[in-house]
């Protein structure tokens, strides 16, 4: 029977434990260690008006150092924290947030991270409420436009073929949640929180499924083999894709009070093409590509689907993604 280990830098073997553990303790050398006093500093002793919500693990603050930059500071119990810091001092990309240092003094235990300063995708796309048919957003706030949706979606696509093709053994996120993908100034996306995410045994890359990932995971995945693999994080990334195409959430309450997920909702839409359109977010009024609209949930059905061998391979999704956002539409293309 495979071992499972969550994810770590320390690979298998006497001589591999200890490279990997130099390598860890290089890695963490050039973190920046920060005082309390410094944090208490940067987020006015805490200030409630600095708070950013409650995240996996803990509270989090925006905070200014002295140099000006803005970080997101997060508490963490003492050995989160040490397993966050394992986690990020292994992985890199342009699309997953850094991590600037962190404080283990005493009663501390914080690490600070980049601020993304339009902070997650949700507030994006939809009003913070559990109706799953509700497609509305905060007054002032603007739709997102259907090439910045896209956007976003390659940019999440490519943290994932980082951590799926560039990572030996490949990394499973399995973070998937409405708070998971933050944007900077730019609506450039990058995944957070990575509380669950696991390397799993060489060979099958796959990890025992320990938090249910309301709306993102699939039920083959949960209810047949127990497991998350990468391509559980395929399905998840279907849902996401969907949500950025359609406004509504992964899951939710409808008028009945009923629990309502997005997948259910759409598999009778997907299958027939002429009723694409009735998927599309109404807050675009009809501003999108009809051929774009077409090719991006062709990708969402190969996503979703239940058994996990069909799903693609991510290097394909981001290919298509990046395909469908170089092409050139016409304003005859639109709906409107």
């Amino acid at each position: 029977m495979a071992r499972f280990r969550f994810f770590s830098c320390v690979g298998s073997g006497t001589e591999g434990v200890e490279a990997d553990q130099a390598e860890f303790q290089h890695n963490v050398a050039n973190v920046r260690v920060f005082k309390p006093k410094e944090l208490i500093v940067a987020t006015d002793a805490f200030d409630p008006g600095r708070d950013l919500g409650e995240e996996t693990f803990g509270r989090v603050y925006k905070g200014i150092l002295e140099d000006g930059q803005e970080v997101a500071v997060k508490f963490y119990d003492q050995a989160d924290l040490w397993a966050e810091v394992r986690k990020y001092s292994c992985i890199e990309h342009p699309n997953l947030v850094k991590m600037i240092g962190y404080c283990d003094k005493g009663n501390d235990h914080i690490i600070v991270y980049e601020f993304m300063p339009l902070r997650s995708l949700n507030l994006h796309l939809h009003v913070i409420n559990l109706v799953f048919y509700v497609v509305d957003l905060k007054p002032g706030k603007k739709p997102l436009e259907w090439k910045t949706r896209m956007k976003i979606a390659e940019g999440v696509a490519k943290a994932l073929e980082y951590l799926h093709d560039q990572k030996d053994p490949p990394i499973i996120y399995g973070g998937w949640k409405e708070t998971g993908i933050l944007l900077d100034e730019n609506y450039n996306p990058k995944l957070s929180d990575f509380g669950c995410a696991k390397h799993g045994p060489t060979g099958d890359y796959s990890t025992l499924f320990s938090e249910l990932r309301y709306g993102y995971t699939a039920g083959f995945d949960i209810c047949t083999t127990g497991t998350l693999t990468l391509k559980s994080d395929i399905y998840s990334f279907g849902i996401v894709l969907l949500e950025l195409i359609s406004g509504r959430k992964a899951f939710g309450i409808t008028k009945t009070h009923k629990e309502h997920f997005i997948h259910a909702w759409v598999r009778p839409l997907l299958s027939d093409s002429e009723k694409f359109p009735e998927i599309a977010d109404p807050l675009m009024k009809g501003q999108y590509p009809c051929r774009g609209l077409v090719q991006a949930l062709d990708l969402v059905k190969m996503c979703v689907q239940e058994e996990p061998h069909k799903r693609p391979h991510i290097a394909e999704v981001v290919t298509t993604l990046s395909s469908l956002i170089s092409q050139i539409y016409e304003e005859s293309e639109s709906t409107t």
